[in-house]
């Protein structure tokens, strides 16, 4: 069973009216054939659960995409054709998916619009219904924060957070990353009033609109 599940039972009525960190949340991220949530594919995949603001064991996997690995993206991430050959499909890995992130009250991750816009399109290809998760994102949230910075990069953002970037551009290490700086980042966002999923969801909407 879900880890998540008696939590969610709790308070399924009014997720949103949740404090963060009480809630927790599952940090998502994928890596990708390209930067076109359009049409690109994935090649590997992590869900890592944040409870007690400590990172939990959670599900990982490369991810074979059924096409060429263009070279321009294998010099991102380091993933080639060879390397994912034996991975599952995203069929499987949706499944997966599912399982890891049922009863979750929120997810989050670095411009995680992508990451769903992504997932979503496989799903709706396959049939399968939305993910109806709210997803926080860090980029938005710090960028709210600190609306003077040249940029919100993951590395930027993971410096002046005080958290250090393990693993970048593999699929668990940016989940990671960017896990930790929403922790880092939450202690400032209180401060200014925003503490349940709710408020911090409105916060990056309002953000989103300036950027």
């Amino acid at each position: 069973m879900s880890p998540w599940l008696p939590r969610w039972l709790a308070r399924r009525a009014s997720p949103e009216l949740t404090a963060l960190r009480e809630a927790g949340f599952v940090a998502l991220d994928l890596e990708t054939t390209g930067l076109d949530a359009r049409r690109d594919a994935v090649v590997s995949v992590a869900a890592v659960p944040f409870l007690g603001g400590q990172p939990r064991p959670g599900y990982a996997t490369l991810v074979n995409p059924e096409r060429p690995i263009p070279p321009a993206s294998t010099a991102i991430h380091g993933l080639t054709d060879d390397m994912v050959a034996a991975a599952p499909r995203i069929d499987r890995v949706l499944a997966a998916l599912d399982d890891v992130l049922d009863g979750t009250p929120v997810l989050a991750g670095h411009g995680v619009d992508f990451d769903l816009a992504v997932l979503e399109r496989e799903r709706r290809q396959r049939g399968l219904p939305r993910l109806a998760i709210p997803a926080l994102d860090t980029l938005l949230l710090a960028a709210a924060l600190n609306p003077g910075w040249p940029d919100y990069t993951l590395e930027r953002v993971a410096s002046r957070a005080g958290v250090e970037v393990v693993g970048r551009h593999t699929a668990e290490g940016d989940a990671l990353t960017a896990g930790r700086i929403l922790l880092a980042l939450l202690p400032a966002l209180e401060g200014r009033g925003f503490r349940t999923v709710g408020e911090l969801l409105w916060l990056q909407r309002q953000t989103r609109a300036k950027l």
